[in-house]
Formats: structure tokens, C-alpha cells, sequence
């Protein structure tokens, strides 16, 4: 049985990367080594990201899910968004992807005081 943590990190985040990824490359001619600063992650992570090697899942569908991910690219294209933050606003539509039944886990344990899990 996956911790919530283990589905996000493994089913959603890499998702949601690419998904940021595209956005900012596509709303805002964005290059891929721009992308990887602006995400913390490398740029042959981005590559992998654009050319869908990495993250992919059919919760993109949701307007609520596309709308928190169009919001958060326009605060990393703007530089509003520190690390820190990031990572709550990553926690934050993750939570909204779990709640909604968006993503099929068949079992997963909750962690006592997880921002996700509440």
C-alpha cells in the first residue's frame, strides 16, 4: 500500500511538471533550461517532460486542474513564487487531483499532519 505521498511523487508530480513545463514554453516562449530553473528540476528532465517520458495521466482533462496549473506557471513565469512555495502550490493541486477521484489508487495509507492527506 502506497503512502499519499509515494502516489504523489510518483503519479502526479511528473505530470504536473510536464504540464508546466508545456505551458510556459508554449505561453511563453519560454526555452527548456529557463523551464528546468523555474521547476527545480534539470533540463533533460524538462526534454523528457515535453516529449511525454515523464508524466503522463488523463487528470489533465479537469478545467480546476488546468486552471491551477495555468495559474502557477503565470507566478513562475512572473518570478512571484519562491521554492517554498512552490512546493504548496504543487501540494495544493495535487490535493485537488486526490479529492476528486481523479487518479486511480486502488488503497493509500494517510500520513497524520500532511497538508495533502487532510
Amino acid at each position: 500500500m502506497k503512502t499519499v505521498c509515494e502516489v504523489v511523487v510518483q503519479d502526479i508530480l511528473p505530470t504536473l511538471r510536464a504540464a508546466i513545463a508545456k505551458e510556459l514554453i508554449t505561453s511563453y516562449n519560454l526555452n527548456q533550461g529557463d523551464v528546468a530553473k523555474l521547476l527545480d528540476v534539470s533540463q533533460p528532465a524538462v526534454s523528457q517532460y515535453l516529449r511525454q517520458l515523464r508524466g503522463k495521466n488523463n487528470f489533465l482533462e479537469n478545467k480546476e486542474v488546468m486552471d491551477g496549473i495555468k495559474e502557477l506557471s503565470i507566478y513562475l513565469y512572473k518570478n512571484q513564487t519562491a521554492p517554498e512555495d512552490l512546493a504548496t502550490r504543487m501540494c495544493a493541486i495535487s490535493r485537488l487531483i486526490i479529492n476528486n477521484g481523479l487518479i486511480k489508487v486502488e488503497k493509500f495509507r494517510k500520513a497524520d499532519k500532511c497538508i495533502v492527506c487532510e
